[in-house]
């Protein structure tokens, strides 16, 4: 008998298909109070990104100027020319958020804070359902949630310390036809008071995978209940396009 998680794989394109894909490529549109307020400039606008399905990796164009962009891979935030010059890095970039020197990050992000959360987040957002195959991370099935007069079923992940993501505890919410409708956590680099539902619409294909384009994050309220403001942060992606293979590092 299959599994929920089945189901949703199934619904997003299937495993075989997600272990055949390389990158996604996107053009992203970004917003939301978090964003106002959290990054300089608000460099992430509108930029285009790819992501590596197969590993933790990231790259925003441009980012944070013309001619630049910024890199997350496996834990580390960089950001370097076109031609691979690193400008700046950070090997170990969580740890920054915490401790002595997270303390002004509860005001304003360098560009390097930025790229590292939106680098594993945006990671997460489109490798799911294949995120939910990596070593180490426990899926089970939790209790129905009522929405709107439609019944969704909720994946509950626990995820390794050695996955970049947002907590370790996670829930998916999926819809009769295993399309990811919420995903809530707790952006622990935010802080662990944080609880966010990300809610997910206007699904497309690309690739045959497919993917949410419009986002929304808001804050839970009372009985887990997604309160409508402030919007956190939105998403809206455009022109999706994945590759197969194995990627080619952007030099």
């Amino acid at each position: 008998m299959a599994s929920l998680l089945d189901e949703v794989l199934n619904a997003h394109g299937g495993l075989e298909r997600w272990r055949k894909a390389g990158t996604v490529h996107a053009r992203v549109r970004t917003g939301g109070l978090l964003i106002r307020t959290g990054v300089p400039g608000n460099r992430f606008a509108d930029y285009r990104i790819t992501v590596h399905v197969r590993e933790p990796r990231t790259v925003f164009d441009p980012y944070p100027r013309d001619g630049l962009r910024g890199v997350f891979e496996r834990g580390s935030a960089r950001i370097e020319s076109h031609d691979g010059e690193v400008i700046r890095s950070r090997p170990s970039a969580r740890a920054a958020f915490f401790g002595r020197s997270g303390l002004h990050r509860n005001i304003r992000w360098d560009p390097l804070d930025a790229v590292y959360f939106a680098g594993y987040a945006m990671w997460n957002y489109l490798t799911f359902p294949h995120l939910l195959t990596h070593e180490g991370v426990k899926v089970t099935e939790g209790e129905t949630w009522p929405e709107r007069g439609e019944t969704w079923r909720r994946l509950d992940a626990s995820f390794p310390p050695d996955i970049d993501t947002h907590s370790p505890r996670q829930t998916f919410y999926v819809d009769a036809g295993g399309r990811l409708r919420r995903h809530d956590y707790v952006p622990e680099v935010i802080g662990r008071w944080a609880r966010a539902a990300h809610l997910c619409a206007n699904h497309v294909q690309a690739g045959g995978l497919l993917f949410s384009t419009r986002r929304r994050v808001h804050p839970i309220g009372p009985g887990d209940r997604s309160l409508p403001f402030p919007t956190l942060v939105s998403l809206q992606l455009t022109d999706l396009r994945v590759e197969a293979g194995v990627p080619r590092i952007e030099q």
